[in-house]
């Protein structure tokens, strides 16, 4: 880990980034300026892959990386904070370690227009194992169960992980008690616990928000849901709240595809009990969810782990479809925030997880590379170009072995070719 104080140069010669005073700044200043939409032009590098060396059971924790390097909008992120933030004097060793891990990797040109030569789409850098990733997570508590060694999810990493940054960076912006941090667009400062709306056939609801600090992390990733609580003879009541990412479940037999996931969020959970309603004391209130918020870029977790009758964990095998560009359906919305034009999202990557087993197996990401048009398959050091027929599964592919299953032979870890299951999805909207 380089010195808080001393950060050290980036190794493509990248220009600083200036602050909105127009000089190099403090980490706080530069994370306060970071600012993203769906709309922004991301120029990102071209990076030279590399493999990572599994030293003992750490494919999770690979894949996750090569998938974040990939993502656009955090890249820029991690550029924006190691070229824009002139001095690190806060605790912050995740930021730090992402921004060594990007550094890595040889920029092949810094020009989104320029035409990539073959021999750049083929040159694939020499593999490394990142000791002072591991060595950076060893020391943290939020981690303490991922040894070395041991085999463990590769989506709850994600989300400590972008849990772990998100609260550094909002520890860092909250040390300036002069600009207080932003918290749902509004300051932390403030303490509305709640607003009265008009809803369903005029009658007045009571809507609360569940208090997040912003933070670059939530701003590329975070979303919101809009949680909907009637009870019969009460007036209802919403809640909005963040999630990062997007759990899906997979289990009822009409959900094949994304879009049907994305549709079944929505099915009204009914749920017996007394809640003081004028109507007696044993009365049938529902539940209904839709997405109210939707991130620059959105993670979908294939909830594919369930717990059996005895207390194990079984995976799902069910296959899911989902395509390259992905329309949110308008179903899946909150009623107020459903547009003529649904909102569309491009797929970025894929984790897939091999093996039958939940505290074993293997995984392996599939990431789009920054021109946008070409795949590239992580095995740890096993890299290879692939199109992207062999990314997707499309719903006429569901219940037959399709191109991408044909493509893999032996994988490290998996015990056959067909183990293979998509478990996390990138799309970056569009």
């Amino acid at each position: 880990m380089f010195k808080k104080d001393q950060a050290k140069a980036p190794v493509n010669g990248q220009a600083g980034v200036k602050t909105v005073n127009g000089n190099h700044g403090s980490l706080d200043e530069t994370l306060r300026a970071f600012n993203i939409t769906h709309t922004d032009i991301i120029n990102v590098p071209f990076l030279e892959p590399r493999g990572l060396i599994n030293t003992g059971n750490m494919c999770f924790m690979n894949a996750i990386l090569q998938m974040l390097l990939f993502c656009g909008p955090f890249y820029h992120f991690i550029e924006r904070v190691s070229t824009g933030a002139k001095r690190f004097k806060d605790n912050t060793p995740l930021i730090e370690m992402m921004i060594m891990f990007a550094r890595e990797f040889r920029v092949i040109t810094k020009d989104p227009s320029a035409k990539i030569k073959s021999d750049d789409l083929e040159a694939f850098g020499e593999s490394f194992a990142p000791e002072f990733v591991y060595e950076t997570i060893r020391q943290l508590k939020r981690f303490s169960h991922m040894r070395r060694g041991h085999q463990q999810d590769a989506e709850e990493f994600l989300g400590f992980l972008l849990d772990g940054l998100h609260e550094e960076a909002v520890e860092v912006m909250s040390k300036n008690s002069s600009n207080p941090v932003i918290t749902n667009g509004v300051d932390v400062n403030e303490k509305e616990n709640g607003w009265m709306e008009v809803g369903h056939k005029q009658k007045p609801a009571t809507t609360r928000t569940t208090e997040t600090p912003e933070s670059p992390i939530s701003k590329i990733f975070g979303g919101k849901f809009r949680s909907e609580f009637r009870v019969p003879g009460l007036s209802p009541s919403i809640t909005t709240e963040p999630y990062t990412p997007l759990q899906l479940d997979i289990q009822a037999p009409d959900v094949m595809s994304v879009s049907d996931a994305l549709k079944h969020l929505t099915i009204p959970e009914k749920i017996q009990g007394d809640f003081n309603s004028p109507k007696g004391a044993n009365v049938t209130a529902t539940k209904q969810v839709h997405i109210d918020t939707l991130p620059p870029v959105l993670i979908l977790h294939l909830k594919r782990f369930q717990y059996d009758n005895t207390g194990g964990v079984q995976k799902i095998w069910k296959k899911i479809a989902y395509p390259l560009e992905l329309e949110i359906p308008s179903e899946a919305m909150s009623p107020r925030k459903r547009q003529t034009q649904r909102p569309k999202y491009r797929l970025i990557g894929v984790v897939y997880h091999h093996g039958s087993s939940a505290q074993g197996g293997h995984y392996t990401v599939d990431v789009l590379r920054q021109d946008a048009k070409s795949w590239l398959r992580f095995d740890d050091t096993v890299l290879k170009r692939v199109s992207s027929t062999q990314v997707i599964v499309d719903m006429k592919e569901i219940g037959r072995e399709t191109e991408s299953e044909l493509s893999w032979g032996p994988v490290n870890g998996a015990a056959k070719k067909e183990d293979k299951q998509a478990y996390i999805l990138f799309y970056q909207r569009i």
